[in-house]
């Protein structure tokens, strides 16, 4: 028996393509890369970066194998990595974001708003 393969073969021409969102102070997050993706036609995407700031936030992170959450207050964002797809009008998918300061932290992001300006690039394939 074969295992089954979740693939998809592209016979068009497709062309990658990045989507920088920049968030206005108080804007939720998450709420705005699922608006974004439904005004751009966009089913799955790649988090490809972030610079700016979490106003508030929630991050979930294992440190020496306890699971610790960490509330974020004006933190910067040194980088940010993940997958989204877009199902029935839901959200699915997770974010992994590592903070900027003295002590990096990298965790899973769960909740925030963001401080003016934060850019979230979100990169993606469409059909010509």
């Amino acid at each position: 028996m074969t295992p089954f393969i979740d693939s998809t073969l592209f016979k068009k021409k497709a062309e990658k393509k990045t989507l920088a969102l920049v968030l206005s102070e108080g804007e939720n997050v998450l709420s705005c890369i699922r608006q974004a993706m439904k005004d751009h036609g966009v089913r799955e995407c790649n988090v490809g970066d972030i610079n700016g700031k979490i106003r508030l936030g929630l991050i979930n992170f294992f440190e020496r194998s306890q699971f610790k959450s960490l509330r974020l207050e004006n933190q910067a964002m040194l980088r940010a990595s993940g997958r989204f797809k877009l199902s029935g009008g839901d959200l699915w998918g997770s974010m992994n974001v590592s903070t900027a300061g003295k002590k990096v932290t990298t965790g899973t992001f769960v909740r925030g708003t963001a401080a003016e300006g934060l850019e979230i690039k979100l990169g993606f394939v469409k059909d010509r």
